[in-house]
């Protein structure tokens, strides 16, 4: 089979890697375009369930335990969901994974008009997408391997954190407006019609030949434990693996930032959605800088974005006025996402191509998965400690996981540098 002009194009020695150059990748062009609409989709469907709920029940239990139904599936199933993006071709399993999205948002229009939308019918839905998102998260992030060449790959990684990040601003914007005009349906029928394109986008790159390693003999053999096993005898792999669940546990603002707004700010909600756009901005800064990557990160620099990151979130929770914290927060949302672009580039670009999936859903495991977990212990150490203290939990294990990584390899050289002598 030849290769599509469009697809070869990024092979040429004389152009330089970068956004620009992985943009001009037909294939991958038309899945970065179709990704805009369908995660900004997801965060209108999440945001219009959540306010079904609040309006219902006002109660704050009742939301948490949407959020957790959404995310705890990709913590325990992650080892088999990498399993199955394994074993199976990349875009076959996105194509059924976005027919999946567009048949349970389909499902939630259905229901909203016909007024079947229960809080346990919404429960339900929530956890079917879970289950769907614990196999699509892996399947997204490594199906770029497949659409770009080697080079090209944290290029990729920096845009698509661009899509992630201009989605949590589209998606409850749109949210808001069709919420306001027409209630929760048009909200689901804009989720639903998002998925429209990436179906489009997989289906049209099915013949498009793959850029990605292929496996070694025998890897479709290997147990569902391989990723785990692989990434605990590689130190500095495990060590990003964790910094990731601090990340996940940076990002879980709604514990921490509406405490702090409320009380120590006295801002009220609208200064709490304004702080919560500051990051947002600072984050999609972040990301553009991190499209413009060239080359592999080095575990040494990604190690020094998580200990900025892990600094400037200590220093922004004793911020004394609200505008110094607000200054940090865009600091904070614009390194911490630079830091998972390369973190992420990093993880995949290392694993070997027949458990690729797998070590990619202990990523969205660490990045994802526990998130629901760390978020109740913000809670409560909001509650004893207060909500500066829970806002610098994730600081601190940002500095203690640098801390006992610095520790770990002066231990391992020492050694090495007395037998030198």
């Amino acid at each position: 089979m030849t290769r599509d002009p469009e697809v070869a194009r990024p092979d040429r020695a004389d152009e330089r890697p970068g956004p620009r150059a992985a943009l001009r990748v037909a294939p991958y062009r038309r899945w970065f375009a179709a990704q805009i609409f369908s995660a900004s989709g997801a965060n209108t469907q999440v945001v219009a369930m959540a306010w079904i709920i609040v309006s219902r029940t006002h109660d704050g239990v009742a939301l948490a335990l949407l959020s957790f139904l959404i995310f705890v599936p990709v913590l325990f199933a992650g080892p088999w969901a990498g399993r199955v993006v394994d074993r199976f071709a990349r875009h076959r399993i996105l194509l059924a994974t976005q027919l999946a999205y567009f048949v349970l948002g389909a499902i939630l229009v259905v229901a909203a008009v016909g007024g079947f939308d229960g809080i346990p019918f919404l429960y339900a839905v929530a956890l079917a997408t879970g289950i769907v998102t614990a196999v699509d998260a892996p399947a997204r992030q490594i199906y770029v391997q497949d659409l770009l060449p080697r080079r090209l790959i944290p290029a990729a990684i920096g845009l698509f954190e661009v899509v992630m990040n201009l989605a949590r601003v589209l998606g409850p914007g749109v949210a808001g407006i069709l919420l306001a005009l027409g209630g929760a349906v048009p909200a689901f029928v804009f989720n639903a019609v998002a998925y429209l394109p990436a179906i489009w986008a997989v289906v049209r790159n099915r013949d498009v030949p793959s850029f990605a390693e292929p496996a070694a003999p025998g890897d479709g053999r290997v147990s569902v434990w391989a990723g785990l096993g692989w990434a605990v005898r590689h130190p500095d792999v495990l060590v990003v693996l964790l910094l990731a669940m601090a990340s996940g546990l940076l990002f879980n603002l709604t514990v921490s930032v509406p405490l702090l707004a409320d009380g120590e700010f006295a801002i009220g909600p609208q200064g709490y959605g304004m702080l919560i756009a500051v990051f947002g901005c600072g984050a999609l800064l972040g990301a553009v800088r991190a499209a413009t990557q060239h080359t592999a990160p080095p575990f040494g620099r990604t190690l020094l974005l998580a200990a900025v990151t892990g600094v400037l979130v200590l220093a922004s929770a004793v911020a004394p006025v609200w505008q110094t914290f607000a200054v940090g927060l865009l600091l904070v949302g614009g390194v911490s996402i630079w830091f998972v672009a390369r973190a992420n580039a990093y993880v995949q670009l290392a694993a070997p191509a027949g458990i690729r999936g797998q070590v990619m859903s202990i990523w969205t495991m660490s990045l994802m998965g526990v998130s629901p977990f760390l978020g109740l212990l913000a809670g409560w150490t909001a509650q004893v400690a207060g909500p500066r203290a829970a806002f610098s939990l994730s600081g601190w294990l940002f500095v203690a996981v640098i801390a006992a990584a610095a520790a770990t390899r002066l231990v391992r050289r020492r050694p090495l540098e007395r037998g030198d002598r």
